[in-house]
């Protein structure tokens, strides 16, 4: 019987052929990150738990494979706490200790620069401390988020226990994306016909013609959030586009990945790229999805149906704008953002806080000019962090705000007040958000 790439990647792992539903007690993982709100604190459980065994084998603290492990601070950086700063300290030391790369605070989220990096490679195992590791089945990588002990374990042992190969989702792609529509608009869209639980467990596989159509920076977006749809995590197998950004990059062999022909999947969608349209999710979850040409309609249903996760909104205007995160912070998202607010003023009720994802990115748009042009406009550019996504720093809201965020979570409270009203949508839409002070349309300026 076939094999889906999530169950041949297992299956190299473990050395046998296994199928969704198999428990693996002991999975080989090939790369390990911790963030610094998470990468502490496991430190700590591995000194404590581990040490006495190193220790009976005359050696100190170690890591699995000092190659395999990163050390990314990106939450919260830079530290706006005490306790922050010695978080970084303690990451910092430990890196030297082990032998293990610490990234410096402002080189970039761990989701878009371990990929820059080469690091990620097809048939990996990734494992981050993070939910939105699955970013990186872009890379033909099985990529999932763990938590603080999860994590440690790995750090000393190189495995996760107690793995269930989960079940594969499939989604086929055709057409290709029309003017002002991008990945992010077709990931909402698939999370609002699904649901919040609509992919619960399984790998979600994006396959077909419009994928192959599709830029490194955008694929990234779709797995990025398919974990809003209770994924597992998001995978996609390997093309000419995969392999021309893998060449002079890859740190590791390169192979191709693909699922087999007769592969069994639990569940297939069809989406045609060429039929949508820019989408926008109302609080209080990203599955409240719709098109901008619906705005309307969904406003008028919050205020007839609303529900703890779809509060009434009774206006469309904008107080805050985000272009950021480890969705929607890369290269192609600057430069779709700067097309819409170029000789554009962001409008003057509306604070628009612009974050490049990476050292790199940031470096890479201003040489090119296209900060100037997001400056010139209005916002203010902050270096790389995920400060604003997550309510941390740099933009956190207040109880009177409504935000429209290129981020991937709208949760209440998620990014400040329990009061405030985020809404999700591509750059270029937060962008024309900004610059007309409310939810708006991104083809006009395009």
């Amino acid at each position: 019987m076939g094999q889906t790439m999530a169950e041949k990647v297992v299956s190299r792992q473990v050395g046998r052929p296994v199928y969704a539903g198999e428990l693996i007690e002991r999975l080989p993982i090939g790369k390990l990150f911790f963030n610094d709100v998470i990468g502490p604190p496991s430190i700590l459980i591995l000194q404590r738990l581990f040490a006495d065994t190193f220790k009976q084998h005359g050696q100190p603290v170690q890591v699995f494979d000092p190659r395999r492990v990163f050390m990314l601070p990106d939450h919260s950086v830079p530290a706006y706490s005490v306790q922050v700063a010695e978080g970084v300290d303690l990451m910092e030391l430990f890196g030297r200790e082990c032998g293990v790369k610490v990234y410096r605070e402002g080189d970039g989220i761990e989701h878009v620069v371990l990929i820059e990096d080469g690091h990620i490679v097809p048939w990996d195992i990734v494992l981050g401390t993070d939910s939105h590791t699955c970013t990186n089945g872009a890379m033909g990588a099985l990529a999932f988020g763990v938590g603080t002990t999860d994590g440690a374990y790995a750090m000393a042992t190189g495995h996760l226990y107690d793995f269930v190969v989960p079940e594969t989702f499939q989604f086929e792609l055709t057409g290709s994306f029309p003017k002002g529509v991008y990945g992010k608009d077709l990931i909402l869209h698939i999370i609002g016909v699904l649901g919040a639980g609509g992919c619960s467990r399984r790998v979600a596989e994006f396959m077909g013609e419009g994928v192959r159509r599709l830029a490194m920076d955008a694929r990234t977006t779709i797995c990025n959030m398919a974990v809003e749809m209770s994924a597992r995590t998001g995978i996609m197998s390997t093309d000419e586009v995969l392999l021309e950004y893998l060449k002079d990059r890859a740190q590791w062999p390169v192979e191709p990945l693909a699922s087999d022909p007769d592969a069994k999947f639990a569940d297939r969608l069809h989406v045609d790229l060429s039929q949508l349209e820019p989408m926008v999710a109302f609080p209080h979850k990203p599955a409240n999805a719709t098109g901008v040409s619906r705005l309307a309609e969904m406003m008028a249903k919050s205020q007839a149906q609303p529900g703890p996760d779809f509060p009434p909104i009774h206006s469309d205007r904008i107080t805050d704008a985000f272009v950021g995160a480890c969705t929607n912070g890369r290269y192609d998202d600057l430069v779709e953002a700067a097309k819409v607010l170029r000789g554009h003023k962001v409008h003057p009720d509306v604070s628009l806080v612009v974050i490049p994802a990476s050292r790199k990115v940031y470096e890479r748009a201003m040489d090119e000019g296209i900060l100037q042009v997001i400056v010139k406009a209005g916002a203010n550019v902050e270096s790389s962090n995920c400060g604003p996504c997550f309510g941390s720093h740099m933009g956190v809201l207040s109880k009177n705000a409504q935000m429209i965020s290129s981020s991937n979570r709208n949760y209440q409270g998620r990014m400040g007040s329990r009061d405030a009203r985020i809404f999700l949508a591509s750059p270029a839409t937060v962008a024309a958000s900004a610059i007309e002070g409310k939810i708006a349309d991104p083809r006009k300026y395009l």
